[in-house]
């Protein structure tokens, strides 16, 4: 793990010096009105349009090939919710399809929420905007709300593993981690420019809060059929074998 941290942190920093270097003229990509402004710098640093579309295939195969095993990783995450009855219709969405042997509904439950979320984007670019920034938001808080209550309880209720932080290193770390998040979260929240209107509002605070109400009322209304994570063995030539 520490080595794709540093291979990737080498590629991108390199990637972002050479992209740097290849900006001619920076007022004209800030004029364009696309939201994708890699297309044109790669067509200021070739000259040509079809410079431009090839480099663009080279960062849409990868990127292509990323979204495939997020929207995986997405289906078997709600799968696994479902199965310590954390999600609404948990009986539904825990079953494993016969004939497929994965989770199909919610792989299905998953794609749906993502072409919904596109057609957002059709109707309102801002409002997409607030639904990819509450996005951000949520997944830092999620690091909070495992970083906080960890550094409240003296750390006493984790194992430790092999990347644990003896004595006060431990706390510093996970102090610093903490005021970190809230510093990056307030200022994630500000409008993205002045003077302020709709058109450059930053609605991702009001797109978090009515998220973090919703979950919190559902975990009220279910936290006593929450059964938390189990093993599940799905193989049956494991179970015969423990079965001897």
């Amino acid at each position: 793990m520490l080595a794709q941290f540093v291979i990737g942190f080498l590629t991108a920093f390199f990637y972002l010096i050479a992209l740097f270097y290849s900006i001619q003229d920076l007022d004209s990509i800030f004029a364009e009105t696309s939201t994708f402004p890699l297309a044109y710098i790669y067509r200021q640093a070739t000259g040509s349009d079809g410079g431009a579309v090839g480099l663009l295939v080279v960062t849409f195969l990868p990127t292509f090939l990323s979204c495939i095993g997020c929207y995986l990783t997405a289906g078997r995450t709600f799968w696994t919710l479902s199965r310590d009855n954390a999600t609404p219709f948990a009986d539904f969405f825990t079953q494993i399809h016969p004939i497929f042997h994965n989770p199909f509904n919610a792989t299905v439950l998953c794609g749906v929420i993502c072409t919904v979320m596109g057609c957002i984007y059709v109707g309102s670019a801002v409002a997409f905007n607030a639904f990819v920034g509450s996005f951000i938001i949520l997944s830092t808080l999620s690091y909070l709300c495992a970083i906080l209550p960890h550094l409240l309880s003296r750390r006493a209720n984790v194992t430790r593993g092999w990347f644990w932080m003896s004595g006060a290193t431990g706390y510093i770390v996970n102090t610093i981690s903490c005021l970190y998040i809230v510093a990056f979260l307030v200022i994630f929240c500000f409008p993205y420019s002045a003077p302020f209107d709709i058109a450059v509002m930053n609605w991702s605070s009001l797109i978090t809060g009515g998220c973090s109400l919703f979950v919190l009322g559902f975990w009220f209304w279910r936290q006593s059929e929450y059964e938390g994570p189990k093993l599940v063995v799905l193989d049956d030539a494991v179970l015969a074998k423990d079965a001897l």
